[in-house]
C-alpha cells in the first residue's frame, strides 16, 4: 500500500503535469501606472511588478506540484495580503486596487489579471467583492482616469 503511493508523489516530482515543471524564465519586472482622484485630489502612481520564482508546492493528497511566485512592487510599497499585486489606495477605507497574479505576468496559462477596487471588510476579505465605478466615486470620493499595464511574458515550463 506504501509503494503505489510512493510511486505516485515521485511522480508528481519528475512529471511536468500539473504545473510542476520549472520557468525558464524565471524572473520578470512589469511596469505599470495609475493615474486616479481620490476626494478631488489628483494621484498618480507609478511603480514596478517584480515576480520571482519561488520553488513549488506540494499537495500531499494528491502529489500534484504548483508553481510557486513572489511578488512585490519595485518601490518597497506593500502588496496586498495574497500572493497579488493589490496595490492600498485609501488607508481608512481599506480599498484595494487588484493589479494581477505573478501567474499572469510570468506566462501561466489561467494566471488572472483584471484591475478592478476591492474593500477588505474588518482586514479581511474572502471573495473581495469588485466595487463598481459608481460606487468607488460615490462611496469613497475615488475615481480612476487611467492605467496602464504591461503584458505578460511569453514562458516555457519543463
Amino acid at each position: 500500500m506504501l509503494l503505489p503511493a510512493l510511486l505516485y508523489v515521485a511522480f508528481g516530482f519528475l512529471s511536468c503535469a500539473n504545473a510542476s515543471c520549472s520557468p525558464e524564465i524565471t524572473y520578470g519586472e512589469f511596469p505599470f501606472r495609475i493615474e486616479y482622484e481620490i476626494h478631488g485630489e489628483r494621484v498618480i502612481i507609478e511603480d514596478t511588478i517584480i515576480c520571482k520564482f519561488d520553488g513549488f508546492n506540494l499537495n500531499w493528497d494528491t502529489a500534484d506540484k504548483t508553481r510557486r511566485w513572489k511578488i512585490y512592487f519595485a518601490s518597497g510599497r506593500e502588496s496586498g495580503a495574497r500572493n497579488l499585486a493589490d496595490l492600498k489606495i485609501n488607508e481608512n477605507d481599506q480599498i484595494y486596487f487588484s493589479l494581477g497574479n505573478p501567474d499572469y505576468y510570468m506566462g501561466e496559462e489561467g494566471g488572472y489579471f483584471g484591475f478592478r477596487a476591492f474593500k477588505l471588510n474588518n482586514g479581511v476579505g474572502i471573495n473581495y467583492p469588485t466595487i463598481e465605478p459608481d460606487e468607488l466615486y460615490d462611496t469613497y470620493g475615488i475615481k480612476v482616469i487611467s492605467y496602464e499595464f504591461s503584458d505578460p511574458i511569453v514562458n516555457t515550463f519543463k
